[in-house]
């Protein structure tokens, strides 16, 4: 048996699945103030006599990190960076970076050391919590990152993440920016996951447990805390998986996941989630997360709504549950009802709450879904140039372009009935909202592939390969070459899936560079990078079947 949980802004959903079925399934709302409750009271609704020890996988999905992020509720952290020359970083990361000194060059060399005597101000600060270190070219010598994190221990900081550590991609400012946003959520993400080890003891479930990542596998709950940048994407990750295991579309497809407080976008063609080909971006800001072409904004059924001069502003904030089921002010899901998208609870309740608004209730529950509708589109637009702006790749899209035109709309989420139906009027689409929508973040989570990602870079001049996510290097053995590179890491992602208890399954190359290094005139070696993991996406296929509020 499998067990998939998804912990919403609004809602905590539930499922287990069996032999290719949902056995059960359940949806409670989040207590904020006490998500262990949440987690507990939906765990009690599927958990039967005997389930608990017959659960042979528990995976976790949450929007939480998420919607700290899109509702600014984290606290900037200390970012340190080794930048060397050349190169101009101005307005690149979060926040503004503290300058180290140490230099490594493009083939690994450290040609400059860290000068401590630059940095007492440094060395005499007091720090505390987490931070973040990062260094160019640190993914083919982590010495100086090494360093400097052993200093910023000394200095008070008890958890250090370094940039060469979350990634082997070579884009300086992607691996820096995951780990400022990996420290950025750490202590939320360590706080629920403390709450759900917390919840599977208490209900006596002993199965390994693991957390959703954004490219649609997972990692086993103390893995991924070494990796939380991951956890930003691990609800629209869900939603995505949920819909290719409930009704993967056949045609160019628009996925809309619509929560409580953010609306997740993704895109879909030939039946399949379409990859952000560099990696994803939070907040604006690019890293080296693996992660599907998707957006998080902060437009969900609690939204909150502001009256502007004459239109309205909805979210990013949470205002907290509709008044049609006993909140105390409007949100969205009030306006939807009130101008007839949707209909649940008391619609009385929803009317006089859109009236204390000023103006006639139809026309400004009108204004107040048009304003939502205007920032969802707004949005997909930006994806849809965004992903036309891709880089070519193939002979394929040579000839037919990057562009992607959609064909249908999707919707899946305690949202998704009013909000997707708004969207799929204003853009001129059909809209499909598949059985077993309420609850597909919990089903994606469910029957996610465990998986795993790592890098290898050879230079056969020195003799050397790295895998940086090891933190090792070893000398190259005799008769190197590309095919060796693959199965040297297809065989430490191996050991690493023993070690961390994961199922055996494809191991995929994601990525390969070869360069010919040359020296007087003369050819003198080879460069190899390399990057492969664990396929992730789905176990298998599943029927959904409609869940109460």
């Amino acid at each position: 048996m499998l067990l998939g949980i998804d912990v919403g802004g609004t809602f905590t959903d539930a499922v287990v699945v069996a032999d290719k079925q949902i056995l059960t399934q359940a949806k409670v709302p989040t207590n904020h103030g006490d998500v262990l409750q949440s987690i507990l009271a939906a765990l009690d609704k599927v958990l039967l006599d005997g389930v608990a020890q017959s659960v042979q996988r528990v995976v976790i999905s949450s929007t939480i990190v998420t919607n700290a992020l899109t509702e600014n509720k984290i606290e900037p952290v200390f970012l340190a960076v080794m930048t060397g020359p050349g190169m101009n970083v101005k307005g690149k990361f979060p926040v503004k970076p503290y300058f180290v000194s140490g230099y490594v060059d493009h083939r690994g060399k450290i040609t400059a050391q860290i000068d401590w005597t630059k940095h007492r101000d440094l060395l005499a600060a007091k720090g505390n919590g987490v931070c973040a270190a990062s260094g160019k070219f640190a993914v083919r010598q982590p010495q100086n990152e090494y360093l400097l994190e052993h200093e910023l221990r000394k200095c008070g900081y008890t958890k250090v993440f370094l940039g060469s550590e979350l990634s082997g991609e070579l884009n300086f400012v992607r691996r820096t920016n995951s780990a400022y946003f990996a420290a950025a959520v750490y202590k939320v993400f360590d706080k629920f996951c403390q709450k759900v080890k917390l919840a599977m003891a208490n209900r006596c479930i002993t199965a390994p447990i693991h957390i959703l990542k954004a490219d649609g596998g997972t990692l086993p709950l103390d893995v991924a805390l070494e990796q939380p940048v991951e956890a930003v994407f691990t609800g629209p990750a869900a939603s995505v998986l949920g819909i290719e295991a409930l009704a993967a579309p056949k045609v160019n497809s628009i996925s809309l996941d619509v929560g409580g407080t953010t609306t997740d976008i993704a895109f879909w063609e030939k039946g399949l989630p379409l990859m952000a080909k560099r990696g994803a971006s939070i907040n604006g800001y690019p890293t080296a997360v693996r992660a599907f072409h998707m957006r998080s904004i902060g437009i969900g059924g609690d939204s909150r709504i502001t009256k502007l001069a004459d239109s309205y502003q909805v979210g990013p904030e949470r205002e907290g549950a509709a008044a049609a089921i006993g909140g105390s002010v409007a949100t969205l899901s009030d306006a939807l009802i009130v101008a007839g998208y949707v209909c649940f609870g008391d619609e009385r309740k929803a009317w006089q709450a859109i009236a204390q608004l000023g103006g006639e209730p139809a026309v400004e529950a009108r204004k107040i879904v048009a304003s939502a509708v205007a920032q969802i589109t707004a949005t997909i637009k930006e994806m849809l140039a965004e992903w036309a702006k891709q880089p070519v790749y193939t002979v394929d899209d040579v000839i037919r372009g990057t562009e992607f035109e959609p064909d249908q709309l999707i919707g899946v989420g305690g949202g998704s009935l009013g909000l997707v139906r708004a969207v799929g009027e204003a853009m001129n689409l059909p809209v499909e909202i598949p059985q077993g929508a309420m609850v597909a973040n919990a089903i994606g989570a469910a029957l996610a592939r465990p998986t795993l990602s790592a890098g290898l870079r050879a230079d056969t001049t020195d003799g050397y390969y790295i895998i940086p996510e090891s933190g090792k290097r070893e000398r190259l053995p005799s008769g190197f070459s590309q095919r060796v590179a693959e199965k040297l890491l297809a065989d430490w992602l191996r050991k690493q899936a023993v070690d961390w208890q994961l199922p055996d399954q494809e191991v995929e190359l994601i990525s390969c560079e070869h360069f010919r290094t040359i020296h007087s005139y003369y050819d003198t070696g080879d460069i190899f990078n390399l990057r492969m993991q664990l396929k992730p996406g789905i176990l298998h296929k599943i029927s959904g079947r409609e869940v109460e509020l």
